[in-house]
């Protein structure tokens, strides 16, 4: 069977996170994109969230950059 991929946009919280578990629970390696790093970064802790490989990206907008 080929991998299956779901991306899933605001998934750090709320329906984003409930469907990316559910994503998850059906066999797909889940990326989770959101704006606030330390969101992801709680969801990533969680015990359900065994399914997340990879790394967290927070979409900031150039906020780093001290715009």
């Amino acid at each position: 069977m080929s991998e299956r991929l779901a991306v899933v946009s605001g998934g750090g919280t709320g329906i984003g996170r409930a469907i990316a578990h559910a994503f998850a629970a059906d066999g797909h390696r889940v990326v989770v994109l959101g704006r606030r790093a330390e969101v992801l970064e709680q969801a990533r802790a969680s015990p359900a969230a065994g399914y997340l490989t990879g790394q967290v990206i927070g979409l900031n907008g150039g906020a780093v950059l001290g715009r």
